[in-house]
C-alpha cells in the first residue's frame, strides 16, 4: 500500500523518506519496507516526488523530515502544527499559545523552518500552494488541515525556490492527504490536563469507497475538535507570579523603605537588571491619584495622613504610591490557551478515463474559532489621540473627588485606573477557510507524463474585540459640572446630546453602567484573503545515457493572491473613526503638502487598518537529472517569475547524490532561492503598534549641551555635539524652552515610548538566499535495518526585507549629518512641544541573515531472539553554528548581532522516540529536548555571572500506548500520558527580551503541563 500510494501521488508531492537511503523515518515500524541496500522489485520502489521529476528514494539529493500518520498519533496531539514543532529546525512562529494578546494572528498556528520565520516557510497541501490564513502576511496555519485526513507530512530544509517558487527560503513543509482509503473509519479521542482548563474532544470521521470498476474514487473526511480554554489561577502557580526582572531600587529617597537589593536574588546597587523582584500594576481598579493616592482592598491611602504604617508596606512621611508593593495582580483570569473550536472537512475523488486522462478533485473547508481573555483595559490621563493631545488631567473642580484625594492635591489630578466595569478585553476570532485543487493527467507516451492543475483558495477571519475604550468619550466623561437638580451632567452639550454620562474613576465599583456604556468601544474588523493557481507541466525521459535516462520537467504556473481588509473604523491610521478618507485620500506623512485628516484615532484598540490590494505572477521553470555514471546523477532545476509588483526574479539549483557503495550515498545542493515580498510588505497602509522609546534630544538645554549618550545600534559612533544641533533645530523643542514653566529645565518628553506603525513599502524588492546542502547516509548491510544520516546546511539570506526599529530610526535620524533630509527623519512626527508622537516603520531591504547547521537522524529496528517483539529507535538531532543578523547602524557601522544561545535560540534540539510492538500491542516512548539561553547575549559576558537571566535546558517526555483487536485489527484502543513529569517549563517573566506578563508563553514553556488522554478507532 506504501509503495502504491507513493506512486500515486507521483509529481504531487515532495518526498516520499527523510533521505538518500531511510524509508524508515515516514512510517509505522511494522510497515516499513526494506532499507536502502536490499533489494526490491522496479514496481514496489519507493518514488521521491521532491520535485516534478520521479526518483527512487537513493536516487535523490535533498535532505528531508517525514512525520506519518502512526507518528502524529503517537504524538499525542490533535493538532498538526504540535506534532511538526517536535521536529528539531522546526519551530513555532506563531501558537496558540505565544498569540494570547495579539490583534491580527491571534490563534494561529503556524510553523518556522530554521528560524527563519513563518513568510519563508512554504507550506504546501499535495504539492500545491495554499492560501494563507493571516492578512498581515504569507502563512498558513495548520490547525485549518485535518489531521485525520493527512497521510504524512514532508519537511524539506533547503532552498526549493527554483521548484516551487517564491517564499520557499527556509524550506517546504508538504501536507500528503490521504487518497486510496476504503471503508469507513470513526476516532474518537478524549484529553484532560491535571490542572484546570484544556480538557479536549475531538471526533474524526473518514469514509472511502471506489467506484465504476474501480476507475472512480471518492473519499470524505471530518475532523471536530473542542478545546476548553486554560486561564491562569493557582493550579498553575506560575502564571500568576507577581515578579519581574528588572533594575533593584537602591534604599535611598522617599522610597528607600522599599530596600529592593536586599531581595531574596538582589546583591548590590547595580543599574543593571539582575534580579527578579514584585511587579503589580499601578493601574489599579481602585486607581492611582497623582501617583500619592491610591485605593486598594476596599481602603484609601494617601502619602500624608492615611499612608501605610504595618505590615511589609510600612513606609516614612512622604512615601508614594509604589507599584511593585500597593500594585494590581492583572494576571488572573487572562487566557494562557484560548477557548478553540475546530471543524474540518475535506474530499479527495478520482475518475481514471484512461491512461492518457486521470481527473482528480480535493477540497477542504476548515472553521477555527478562538476567544482569548486578555485582562481588563486601562485609563489614565496620558492616554493619546491620534492628534498627539491627551485624555488630560481631571480638573480640580470635579465633584468626585474625595477627601483623602483632595489632601493631598495641589492642582488638577492625574489618574491611572482599571476599567474593571467595562468587562474582560477578549480577541474573538471566526477563521473560515476554502480550499480547492484540480488536476488532470495522464501519460502521452511511454516515457512522457503531463499534469494540468488550477487551485482556488479563500481565507475569511471576523474578528470582534470587545470593552476597549474611547479616549475622546473618556475626555468627555471626566468632564463634570453640576446640573442644576442635585445632581451631575458632562459639561460639553454635544457629548451629552451623544449620551455622555459623568465618570467616577475614584474607588471601586464606582463607575456607573450608564459611564460604563458611554466611553466603551468594540472593535470589529474582517478580512478576506484569495489566491488563485494554474498551471501544467510535461515530465518524462528526453534520452538515454550508458548510465541510464536523462529525465526532466519542464512546466508554467500562474497566480493571484488579492486581500481586502475592512479595519476597524478606529484602526486606520489615515481614516480614524469614522472609517472615510476624507483629506487627501490615500495621502501619508510624507506626502507633500500633507495635511491630517479632521477625524483621528480615538480609541484604546491598536487594531488593523483597511486595505486592498493584489498582484500576480507568471512562472516557467524546468528541471533535469542526469547520470553521469552509475551511481552518480546530478541534478538541476531553474524558475524564473515575472511579477507585476517588483518585475522578474531567477532562481536555480544544482547538486548530485553519488551512490559509493551499498553501504552508504553522498549528495549535495546548491541554490539561489528568492522571497518576493507579500502584499503586507508592499501595500499595507500603517497599522498601530506602540513601541519603546528613549529620545536622542532627553536631556538637551539650550545651549546645546546636556545630551551625554543616545540609544540604539552603534550608538558609541555618534557625534553628541552634532546630536544637540539636529535637535535644536526643532520647532516643538523651542517651544518647550519658551514656555516660562520649563526655564532652565532640560528637554524632556516624559514618556518612555510612542507609536510605531508598520508599513508596507511599494518599493520594496524581493529578498535572495543562496543555500548549501551536503550529506550522507549509512545504511550498513552487515547491521540491518540501521540508517544514519548527517546533512550540513548554510543559508545566507541579502536584502532581507524588514523595518528600522522605532528607536534605531529615530537615532539615526538625529545623528545624520544631512538631518533633516533623510528617510529616517522624514517618518518622524513631533508635536507642538517637542514630544515625538509617531515614527513609521517602513518594509525595506535591510539585513543579510545567517544561519547554518547540521542535522543528524538515527533510525535503527531491530528483533531480539530472547525478547518477543520489535523494538525502533527514531532519533533526530539538530545543532546551530550560525544564526546571525547584520545591518548598518549609527554612524555607518556594519553591526552584527546573534540571538543564537538566547532564550528559545538554543544551539541544540532534539527528539528520541523508543518503540516496541508486539503483535496487535504498540508501545513508545518520546523525549524532546531544547537547548536553554540567556535573555540578551551581548550582556551576558560571563555564563557564570548570577546578574543576568538565563533559562536551563528543557526536555519533556510522553508515553503512547495502543491495542488492536478484532477481525483484520477493526479495532483499536490507545491513550497515552503527555508531558509525563508535570513540567511547566521556562519561567519567562516581564522585564526580560524574551519575557512577558504570561510568565509561560514562551516555546520553552508548556503551559498546559501533564496531561491524559484516551481513545478509540475503528474501521468497517
Amino acid at each position: 500500500m506504501i509503495a502504491t500510494t507513493a506512486r500515486m501521488i507521483g509529481c504531487s508531492g515532495l518526498a516520499l523518506a527523510a533521505s538518500i537511503a531511510s524509508p524508515l523515518l515516514a512510517q509505522d515500524p511494522e510497515s516499513v519496507p526494506a532499507p536502502s541496500g536490499t533489494t526490491e522489485s522496479p514496481q514496489n520502489q519507493i518514488v521521491v516526488t521532491g520535485s516534478r521529476i520521479e526518483r527512487t528514494i537513493e536516487e535523490s539529493a535533498v535532505p528531508i523530515q517525514v512525520l506519518g500518520a502512526q507518528d502524529i498519533e503517537e504524538s499525542g496531539s490533535t493538532d498538526l502544527a504540535e506534532a511538526v514543532l517536535e521536529l528539531p529546525g522546526i519551530s513555532e512562529s506563531i501558537s496558540p499559545q505565544s498569540s494570547n494578546n495579539l490583534i491580527q494572528t491571534s490563534g494561529l498556528s503556524t510553523i518556522s523552518l530554521r528560524r527563519l520565520g513563518d513568510d519563508r516557510t512554504l507550506v504546501l497541501i499535495n504539492g500545491k500552494r495554499a492560501v494563507s490564513n493571516s492578512g498581515n502576511s504569507d502563512r498558513v496555519s495548520l490547525s485549518t488541515l485535518p489531521a485525520g485526513f493527512v497521510e504524512r507530512t514532508e519537511v524539506l530544509t533547503g532552498g526549493m525556490s527554483a521548484v516551487y517558487g517564491s517564499d520557499a527560503i527556509a524550506g517546504v513543509a508538504n501536507f500528503i492527504l490521504e487518497d486510496d482509503f476504503t471503508g469507513i473509519e470513526l476516532d474518537a479521542r478524549y484529553s484532560t490536563p491535571e490542572a484546570s482548563g484544556g480538557e479536549e474532544y475531538r471526533i474524526n470521521a473518514l469514509a472511502g469507497t471506489e467506484f465504476a470498476d474501480g476507475r472512480g474514487y471518492v473519499l470524505f473526511g471530518v475532523e471536530y475538535r473542542n478545546e476548553n480554554e486554560v486561564f491562569a489561577d493557582s493550579t498553575r502557580p506560575l502564571t500568576l507570579a507577581n515578579l519581574e526582572f528588572d533594575d533593584p531600587i537602591s534604599s535611598t529617597g522617599s522610597d528607600g523603605w522599599t530596600n529592593e537589593i536586599n531581595y531574596p536574588g538582589c546583591f548590590g546597587i547595580d543599574t543593571e537588571r539582575h534580579c527578579i523582584l514584585p511587579s503589580g500594576s499601578s493601574s489599579t481598579p481602585g486607581g492611582v491619584f497623582e501617583g500619592d493616592a491610591w485605593f486598594v482592598d476596599g481602603q484609601w491611602f494617601n502619602d500624608l495622613s492615611l499612608r501605610p504604617t504595618t505590615g511589609p508596606g510600612a513606609r516614612p512621611p512622604g512615601s508614594d504610591f509604589y507599584t511593585d508593593f500597593d500594585g494590581w495582580n492583572f494576571r488572573e483570569g487572562r487566557s494562557n490557551l484560548p477557548e478553540r473550536e475546530v471543524l474540518n472537512l475535506a474530499f479527495h475523488s478520482t475518475f481514471e478515463f484512461s491512461d492518457a486522462a486521470k481527473f482528480s478533485l480535493t477540497g477542504s473547508y476548515s472553521d477555527v474559532d478562538t476567544i482569548y481573555y486578555t485582562g481588563y483595559e486601562t485609563l489614565n490621563n496620558g492616554d493619546t489621540l491620534g492628534d498627539g493631545s491627551d485624555i488630560g488631567n481631571i480638573s480640580a473642580s470635579n465633584p468626585f473627588i474625595p477627601p483623602e484625594v483632595e489632601e493631598t492635591r495641589s492642582g488638577s489630578v492625574s489618574f491611572n485606573r482599571r476599567l474593571i466595569e467595562l468587562g474582560e478585553q477578549a480577541r474573538i476570532n471566526d477563521r473560515r477557510t476554502m480550499r480547492f485543487i484540480a488536476d488532470l493527467t495522464g501519460d502521452l507516451s511511454d516515457t512522457l507524463r503531463y499534469e494540468v492543475y488550477g487551485t482556488y483558495g479563500r481565507f475569511k477571519q471576523v474578528q470582534d474585540n470587545p470593552n476597549e475604550y474611547n479616549f475622546l468619550k473618556a475626555r468627555f466623561a471626566l468632564d463634570v459640572e453640576a446640573d442644576g437638580n442635585g445632581g451631575f451632567q458632562c459639561a460639553d452639550a454635544a457629548a451629552r446630546a451623544d449620551g455622555c454620562s459623568p465618570l467616577n474613576p475614584f474607588g471601586e465599583g464606582t463607575i456607573s453602567t450608564a459611564a460604563a456604556d458611554y466611553i466603551r468601544h468594540n472593535g470589529h474588523g474582517e478580512q478576506v484573503r484569495k489566491q488563485y493557481t494554474a498551471g501544467a507541466f510535461l515530465s518524462g525521459s528526453l534520452f538515454e545515457l550508458p548510465a541510464g535516462d536523462v529525465k526532466f520537467a519542464a512546466g508554467v504556473e500562474w497566480r493571484r493572491e488579492s486581500q481586502v481588509t475592512d479595519g476597524d473604523p478606529d484602526g486606520d491610521d489615515f481614516a480614524g473613526i469614522n472609517g472615510v478618507r476624507d483629506l487627501q485620500d490615500g495621502a501619508t506623512r510624507d506626502t507633500p503638502g500633507y495635511v491630517p485628516d479632521s477625524d483621528f484615532d480615538v480609541t484604546s484598540l491598536a487594531t488593523f487598518p483597511s486595505v486592498s490590494a493584489s498582484y500576480e505572477v507568471k512562472e516557467a521553470y524546468a528541471e533535469i537529472d542526469v547520470p553521469v555514471f552509475d551511481g552518480f546523477n546530478v541534478q538541476a532545476a531553474a524558475r524564473v517569475g515575472d511579477y507585476n509588483t517588483i518585475g522578474t526574479i531567477f532562481s536555480y539549483n544544482i547538486g548530485g547524490v553519488w551512490q559509493a557503495s551499498p553501504d552508504i550515498a553522498f549528495r549535495a545542493q546548491y541554490s539561489r532561492s528568492q522571497r518576493a515580498p507579500n502584499l503586507t510588505e508592499i501595500f499595507s497602509p500603517p497599522r498601530p503598534d506602540a513601541d519603546g522609546l528613549e529620545d536622542p534630544c532627553e536631556g538637551l538645554l539650550p545651549d546645546g549641551t546636556g545630551i551625554t549618550g543616545i540609544t540604539g545600534d552603534g550608538a558609541d559612533n555618534a557625534d553628541l555635539v552634532l546630536v544637540a544641533q539636529n535637535c535644536l533645530t526643532e520647532p516643538g523643542i523651542q517651544a518647550f524652552f519658551a514656555d516660562p514653566d520649563n526655564a532652565g529645565d532640560p528637554f524632556t518628553d516624559d514618556q518612555t515610548g510612542t507609536q510605531g506603525p508598520n508599513a508596507g513599502n511599494p518599493n520594496v524588492q524581493e529578498e535572495t538566499a543562496d543555500t548549501i546542502t551536503a550529506g550522507f547516509a549509512f545504511t550498513p548491510t552487515f547491521i540491518p535495518g540501521l540508517t544514519l544520516v548527517a546533512d550540513y546546511y548554510r543559508i545566507k539570506i541579502t536584502d532581507a526585507i524588514t523595518s528600522v526599529s522605532t528607536q534605531n530610526t529615530v537615532s539615526l535620524c538625529y545623528a545624520a549629518d544631512d538631518f533633516p533630509n533623510n528617510k529616517f527623519c522624514d517618518v518622524i512626527t513631533r508635536d507642538g512641544v517637542g514630544r515625538i508622537t509617531e515614527v513609521i516603520n517602513f518594509q525595506e531591504n535591510l539585513d543579510t541573515e545567517i544561519v547554518s547547521g547540521i542535522d543528524v537522524q538515527l533510525m535503527y529496528r531491530f528483533d531480539p531472539e530472547f525478547i518477543p517483539g520489535r523494538f525502533d529507535v527514531d532519533f533526530r538531532y539538530s545543532h546551530y553554528f550560525e544564526q546571525e543578523v547584520s545591518f548598518e547602524g549609527i554612524g555607518g557601522t556594519i553591526i552584527t548581532s546573534s540571538p543564537l544561545g538566547e532564550i528559545g535560540n538554543g544551539e541544540d534540539e532534539f527528539r528520541l522516540r523508543l518503540g516496541y510492538r508486539n503483535g496487535p500491542f504498540r508501545l513508545s516512548y518520546t523525549m524532546t529536548y531544547e537547548g536553554g539561553g540567556v535573555d540578551n547575549i551581548a550582556q551576558h559576558s560571563n555564563p557564570t555571572d548570577e546578574r543576568y537571566f538565563k533559562v536551563g535546558d528543557q526536555d519533556f517526555h510522553r508515553i503512547y500506548m495502543s491495542y488492536d483487536f478484532g477481525k483484520d485489527d477493526r479495532f483499536r484502543v490507545y491513550g497515552g500520558v503527555n508531558n509525563l513529569f508535570d513540567d511547566f517549563g521556562a519561567f519567562v517573566p516581564t522585564g526580560l527580551d524574551y519575557g512577558s506578563s504570561y510568565n509561560l508563553d514562551s516555546a520553552l514553556s508548556r503551559v498546559l503541563g501533564r496531561e491524559f488522554y484516551a481513545g478509540v478507532r475503528v474501521r468497517f
